[in-house]
């Protein structure tokens, strides 16, 4: 039997990996950290974390792993993510003035509530989960320490890495005072997001009519990120 500190590291590291790297999720923190600052995307930030632990308890229970089986409903949340990416680079683009000023008033950072919501479409939050509930169902441990080791550990690792994206964004924040130069991020940051999603819709569109959409096991893009 293999020895638990063995199958924590590679919980740990799949944890880290799908937490820092590039997706929606930290896209839109470092969006969030320039418009708004760094204490204004808390809540957003905890919310994305407490989604994950959600998607980690509705996994372990199964939910996960059947609906990424069942046809056509991978495909559904990846469309449903897709649609709020193309909505948020349009927001972007319109967004062009300093968000102190009068056209960024009205504008707000995500709501925990909002961020909560948004990992239950977002298929790759999906494939994280249930990836992570496979990985620790090797733990060498009770069903209800293995889960509240795995919820301890996704938490723990989650929300210094996504946190580190808001901040980035908070450190860039100083230099976008200029209307042209923001303008231009705007811009940048706007195309980055469509070209997050058209990235998402390939691999959806691309699956034949017999073939789950979101497939964990086969798809490396599921392995690198939310």
């Amino acid at each position: 039997m293999q020895s638990l500190g063995l199958l924590l590291a590679p919980l740990a590291m799949f944890m880290f990996v799908s937490s820092i790297t590039p997706g929606p999720n930290n896209l839109m923190l470092l969006g969030s950290g320039i418009r708004f600052g760094f204490s204004r995307t808390i809540p957003h930030m905890l919310g994305i974390t407490a989604g994950m632990v959600l998607l980690l308890l509705v996994s372990w229970a199964g939910v996960g792993a059947l609906l990424l089986a069942a046809p056509g409903v991978g495909r559904l949340l990846g469309l449903l993510c897709c649609a709020y990416l193309f909505w948020l680079a349009l927001v972007l683009l319109r967004d062009a003035a300093p968000a102190d000023g009068a056209s960024g008033a009205a504008a707000r950072p995500m709501r925990f509530h909002e961020a909560v919501l948004f990992q239950f479409v977002n298929p790759k939050a999906w494939a994280m989960a249930v990836a992570a509930c496979a990985i620790a169902e090797k733990f060498p441990l009770g069903v209800p320490a293995r889960l509240g080791l795995m919820l301890l550990i996704g938490a723990a690792i989650n929300l210094p890495c996504v946190s580190v994206w808001a901040l980035f964004g908070r450190k860039l924040r100083g230099y976008l005072h200029r209307p042209g130069v923001r303008q231009g991020f705007n811009l940048a940051m706007a195309a980055l997001v469509a070209a997050t999603a058209l990235w998402m819709l390939a691999p959806l569109f691309g699956a034949g009519p017999g073939v789950a959409a979101v497939d964990a096991a086969h798809e490396p893009a599921y392995l690198l990120g939310r």
